[in-house]
């Protein structure tokens, strides 16, 4: 059960994206983050990247994970088409990403990305699990 669906916001790009729990969470929203900037359809999950996130409160490990992601695009053309998030006994995560390579005959850029915001960034439990709202900086 993880969804994810955009949110009204008057200067940049918000979502909410809900999950079953933390590890889930991250990998759900490095998702949304992606379909929401190229549209997942688009995107062929080829090489393999691993992305380590301390242990940290969640908001911290989010705006991590999605900082990662917007690196991986700007700076070496690498698109997360599919994320898996496993938690260890400390509390870090492990985020894997099979990515696709930027290719601008295959991928338009709905939204461009320059970096997640702390403004508004919450997560929180609800009963099927946890929620995280997200301002992306457009």
């Amino acid at each position: 059960m993880t969804t994810w669906r955009p949110l009204d916001h008057k200067a940049d790009f918000a979502f909410e994206v809900e999950a079953e729990d933390i590890p889930s969470l991250l990998a759900a929203a490095v998702l949304a983050a992606m379909d929401c900037e190229f549209g997942l359809d688009s995107l062929l999950p080829r090489h393999k990247v691993v992305v380590e996130l301390a242990r940290d409160d969640p908001e911290m490990q989010l705006f991590a994970a999605l900082s990662e992601v917007v690196f991986l695009v700007d700076a070496r053309g690498l698109l997360p088409a599919k994320a898996q998030a496993t938690a260890a006994p400390d509390g870090a995560v492990r985020l894997e990403l099979w990515c696709d390579h930027l290719d601008p005959s295959r991928h338009d850029a709905h939204v461009v990305f320059k970096a997640p915001t702390l403004h508004g960034l919450k997560v929180e439990p609800f009963s099927g699990g946890v929620r995280a709202r997200v301002v992306m900086d457009t």
